[in-house]
């Protein structure tokens, strides 16, 4: 796609980034798998982790890679670029995050697992396995139970929209309180039926989606970063939306969360 990216650029353009990216062709694409590898991230985030570097790497006209002067070796300021993205895509993804002191004087495992437990929300169970399939720990279930034990509680912070906020029970009353509980339980059902659905459409589709429906922008921006004319991208847009409308409606919801930007 890097390529691609450089042969729609304007065919007069004078870019040192451009240029630098077509003769460090084979080597940005052997730093990005590095990357996804250095991660430790599943495979399916390792991939949206590059594909979203790369695209740091040729916005505004290819800036960060203009802006090598010499001073190092291309590769090793290409290595130090690629370890500042991974740092901010966390960020940018997960919000800053510290493992709590107790996990971290119990090693990576723990802070491993705290990470997946407290930070990312999932079953206890689910971080073990994880843990023990993704992530090469070799600590048995009971083991990392134990640590899981001895971890601090933490309640993460959760930004809400005005219409939640609304609906918080003030006076104790027990209505809105079951109320809150069944928006809580379908939310949870959007997202365990929309993650799946998400990771099974290719990575250049879902950074389609990223740009256009979380990001904001156009499909006139969007055409020149991905390489596809603007309107083999609307056919995507929309593939992909009606593939999540019908998976929301296979489970039963039918939410009108999936309404496109204006183009």
């Amino acid at each position: 796609m890097a390529r691609q990216l450089a042969a729609q650029a304007d065919p007069v353009s004078d870019s040192p980034g451009r240029t630098l990216l077509e003769a460090h062709y084979d080597l940005i694409q052997q730093k990005l798998t590095h990357l996804g590898r250095r991660s430790g991230l599943p495979e399916h985030e390792a991939e949206e982790l590059r594909s979203w570097a790369l695209f740091k790497l040729v916005e505004n006209d290819y800036r960060l890679l203009a802006a090598w002067e010499g001073r190092s070796s291309f590769s090793t300021y290409l290595t130090v670029l690629l370890f500042n993205f991974m740092r901010d895509y966390r960020i940018h993804v997960w919000g800053k995050w510290r493992p709590s002191a107790a996990a971290q004087r119990r090693g990576r495992e723990a802070v491993l697992l705290e990470r997946l437990w407290m930070r990312d929300g999932l079953s206890l169970d689910e971080a073990i396995r994880r843990l023990r399939t993704e992530h090469g720990v070799s600590l048995s279930p009971a083991e990392l139970e134990r640590i899981a034990v001895a971890l601090p509680r933490r309640t993460g912070r959760r930004q809400v929209g005005e219409e939640v906020l609304r609906d918080v029970a003030v006076d104790g009353r027990v209505e809105a309180r079951i109320e809150a509980k069944e928006r809580l339980q379908a939310a949870r059902k959007v997202r365990a039926t929309l993650l799946p659905a998400l990771r099974s459409l290719p990575a250049e589709e879902r950074l389609l989606l990223k740009l256009h429906c979380e990001d904001g922008l156009s499909m006139a921006a969007i055409s020149p970063i991905l390489g596809r004319p603007q309107r083999e991208l609307y056919s995507v847009r929309d593939r992909c939306l009606k593939k999540l409308r019908r998976a929301l409606e296979e489970a039963g919801l039918s939410f009108h969360l999936l309404e496109t930007p204006g183009a």
